[in-house]
């Protein structure tokens, strides 16, 4: 690839320029290279390729590092607070708190955060080596900051929802019984028996979902550079529609009824499965760029 193509995929990339007029510029770009006869109308094909992937991967791209900017600017935000640095957090909480859990390391290298749910009302926070955790509060929100090692949090039901940004390393959340958001820059994540709503996002890394019957809400999963595993328990209940970009979807699990599918160039494919009958199934939206999409039940089948 030619340093201006190049230079067009970082413009739409970063926003600069949109998918839109990216695509006319890597046309312009194809126009200037002459020639003719089949090796002119090749090079056409490649170059008609090359904007229907682009019309493609742009906006996925762009939302993407929306993302990322937005978890940055948040990161900052919540540094401004006076936080008091302990070395574990055990506390009550009151009803309907939102947990925010920020993760800070330079580039988000050696942390980690694993969630859990507490069987009290109590939040309890523990790191793996000898740094300190912030904690703090604003307005209804409880905030937790660490920036080594691996945080493991056990969060009570009673509180209103638990987000989670971290620059980079992995996150898992087990058994959590209230919305969970949790996104990351540089890792996988492990979702296991959630019991109300999720949305989860990661550059870079993969995505394992397992759903149990104790799981409800519409949920969203979406990766850039991953694939993505989706795990049912044989009485969950739900419909999937997934799509993915440079990958496949393979289609397990307990009697899955396929109510749509396609495939179209560049690896670009979508399914909507259903399992169970209900006119009303909660909906798990998945999404991947650069990976497959793999859909099965307890037994892995």
């Amino acid at each position: 690839m030619s340093k201006e193509k190049e230079r067009v995929l970082e413009m739409v990339a970063d926003g600069t320029v949109t998918a839109a007029e990216g695509a006319r510029l890597l046309e312009a770009l194809a126009s200037t290279g002459g020639g003719s006869g089949p090796e002119k109308t090749a090079r056409k094909r490649k170059n008609s390729d090359t904007l229907s992937m682009m019309s493609e991967i742009g906006p996925m791209i762009q939302a993407a590092m929306g993302d990322v900017f937005r978890g940055r600017k948040s990161i900052e935000t919540y540094e401004n607070i006076e936080l008091e640095e302990v070395e574990s957090v055990s506390e009550p909480m009151e009803s309907d708190k939102e947990l925010v859990i920020r993760g800070n390391a330079h580039g988000g290298k050696g942390i980690s955060i694993a969630l859990s749910r507490s069987r009290d009302n109590v939040l309890r926070a523990d790191l793996d080596n000898d740094s300190t955790i912030g904690v703090g509060t604003r307005d209804s929100k409880k905030i937790l900051l660490w920036r080594s090692g691996e945080l493991s949090v056990q969060v009570p039901d009673c509180m209103a929802s638990v987000k989670v940004f971290s620059k980079g390393g992995g996150i898992s959340s087990s058994d959590v019984q209230i919305p969970v958001e949790l996104k990351t820059m540089g890792g996988g994540i492990k979702i296991s028996n959630p019991g109300d709503s999720f949305s989860i996002k990661t550059m870079g890394g993969g995505l394992d979902i397992s759903l149990d019957s104790a799981w409800k809400g519409n949920s969203k999963a979406k990766t850039m550079g991953g694939g993505v595993s989706v795990c049912l328990a044989d009485d969950v209940f739900v419909q999937i529609n997934a799509s993915t970009l440079g990958g496949s979807i393979d289609v397990g699990g307990n009697d899955p009824l396929i109510i749509s599918q396609s495939e179209r160039g560049h690896g670009k494919s979508k399914v909507s499965v259903r399992y169970g009958t209900d006119d009303d199934l909660p909906v798990l939206t998945v999404a991947t760029m650069g990976g497959g999409i793999v859909i099965s039940g307890e037994s892995g089948e």
